[in-house]
């Protein structure tokens, strides 16, 4: 499967509503575990002071955990996550990177670093623990 291809599937990991389905963009998978992708964070996911809800920004790691794991083409599921939330900024549009940390047969880490598309600075991190549940169907057609 050529890349164009694989980056289309990961997309099932997105959140089935309209607003995450138009918000995210894969924009390249360099390296299996490496994903870029950008999130133009809608007004009504901020939080009364108008920053990214920090359910958003969970929801935004974790959605890219998953794309990290899908690159690897392992169908998977988060066992935990740490979120930390470093700076706030009014919703826009997010540059994310997935890096992995750890990869075995049943397990990985996977980081994942939010920064203003704005400003480059760095806003929330997210690291996750995900279960690997098997080959994801279809990628290795």
């Amino acid at each position: 499967m050529d890349k164009a291809e694989m980056m289309e599937r990961m997309r099932i990991n997105i959140p089935a509503l309209k607003e995450w389905q138009d918000a995210i963009t894969i924009i390249d998978v360099p390296e299996p575990g490496r994903v870029h992708y950008t999130v133009d964070v809608p007004a009504s996911l901020a939080n009364f002071h108008g920053a990214t809800h920090g359910g958003t920004a969970a929801s935004i790691c974790d959605t890219g955990a998953g794309f990290a794991m899908y690159s690897y083409g392992d169908n998977n599921v988060s066992s935990s996550a740490s979120i930390e939330y470093v700076r706030a900024e009014p919703v826009g549009k997010l540059d994310v990177w997935t890096e992995p940390i750890h990869k075995g047969r049943s397990t990985a880490v996977i980081r994942v670093s939010a920064r203003s598309a704005a400003t480059g600075k760095l806003l929330f991190e997210g690291t996750h623990n995900m279960f690997i549940l098997g080959r994801f169907e279809g990628f290795d057609e």
